[in-house]
């Protein structure tokens, strides 16, 4: 029986937990257990923080471990690497997992090898002029999930978005960026021994200026095709010059409304927000915790698509207030495949963890709220 250490335990990685015990594998959980809700899920669990990389590959390397896996886990991608290196494990290299994890040296990677266009940067230095005009975007060089990321438009807003880049950051490093007018899109991806297979393109609601804050995810992508060749074709090309060739990728892009294409980041992981655990599944039929999950193992086919479908979230918010009614009044719809509201009052967005619920979709065609 194969070996599959996943690092991370709340509800969200339950998916890969039940997967993994579906292949027949036996699974070795790594986290703190504080709120490690998938430890009774695994066959063995271990008390370590899954930032805490030697405990971690000296476990690895104790118990034989075949492959490791996160998923839409960013503190996790530099943490595998080091395994894989270390262990001898399917997965990126380690100056892949930084390149893949500091904004600043992803940005640099683009731009030395030509891959895509991108917005124009630099790193804040107190001591400097800022040289790219406004409107611009301030965020830190190191973190996820919209995390200290603010739309600055005047002088006078620029101390707070730096406070807050600061305050989300854990290396003090602060990327200013210039501003991209128009629509988001991310593309889910998979890649094994350098071969990359583009999965699907997801259209994105957000909150727009400041904060920039996903409020709902929906696929597959209303894009004309040739433009969707021409950010797929973007995407393999990012893949290489990052060097993402072992697994789950999760690509950010920008389309302006005269139609140029913008790389925004890349994650060596799939797409939260219930992106890559549920809606890739939905949306094209095709297993994509499993094929993870192959991957990391050595064992990768390739995708296999299944009849093509449309599947998406909705995010309840302060912002998005409406959508509580849109779930009490459409939960027993044949198209609800989930859903949840918290307690309490509704949170305003300046953060994916400020979301207060969610409804997720599957349908024949793209369900829209009319607000």
């Amino acid at each position: 029986m194969k070996k599959i250490a996943i690092l991370g335990a709340s509800k969200p990685h339950l998916p890969l937990f039940l997967k993994a015990k579906e292949m027949g594998l036996e699974t070795y959980c790594i986290a703190w257990a504080q709120g490690a809700f998938c430890k009774d899920y695994a066959d063995h669990f271990h008390d370590i923080s899954i930032t805490d990389k030697e405990a971690i590959a000296d476990l690895c390397s104790r118990e034989h471990i075949d492959g490791i896996i996160s998923n839409a886990l960013e503190p996790a991608v530099p943490v595998m690497a080091y395994v894989h290196e270390i262990c001898g494990l399917n997965g990126i290299s380690v100056e892949t997992a930084r390149r893949c994890t500091d904004k600043k040296l992803m940005r640099i990677c683009i731009r030395d090898s030509k891959a895509c266009m991108q917005p124009d940067f630099e790193i804040y230095d107190p001591n400097k002029c800022i040289s790219i005009r406004m409107p611009l975007i301030v965020k830190p060089t190191d973190s996820s999930c919209s995390n200290g990321v603010t739309k600055v438009t005047t002088p006078d807003e620029l101390g707070n978005a730096l406070g807050r880049a600061m305050e989300a950051s854990s290396n003090g490093e602060i990327l200013i960026e210039e501003c991209i007018e128009g629509a988001e899109v991310s593309v889910e991806s998979i890649s094994f021994k350098g071969e990359h297979h583009i999965l699907t393109i997801t259209d994105k609601e957000t909150t727009g200026s400041p904060y920039f804050v996903e409020t709902a995810h929906h696929q597959p992508s209303h894009f004309p095709a040739e433009l969707q060749a021409e950010i797929k074709d973007n995407v393999k090309r990012i893949l290489n010059a990052i060097g993402i060739d072992n697994g789950a990728s999760h690509a950010e892009f920008k389309i302006t409304p005269e139609g140029k294409v913008y790389f925004i980041e890349i994650g060596a992981r799939g797409g939260g927000d219930f992106i890559s655990y549920e809606l890739v599944r939905l949306s094209t039929g095709y297993d994509y915790v499993k094929g993870m999950i192959e991957c990391a193992l050595g064992t990768f086919k390739k995708p296999v698509f299944g009849p093509q479908k449309h599947s998406g979230v909705y995010f309840l918010s302060e912002e998005t207030s409406y959508i509580r009614d849109f779930i009490l009044n459409n939960q027993n719809q044949p198209w609800v495949y989930d859903f949840h509201m918290d307690n309490g009052p509704l949170r305003s967005l300046r953060k994916s963890q400020d979301r207060s619920g969610w409804i997720i979709y599957n349908s024949d065609h793209k369900i829209e709220i009319n607000r």
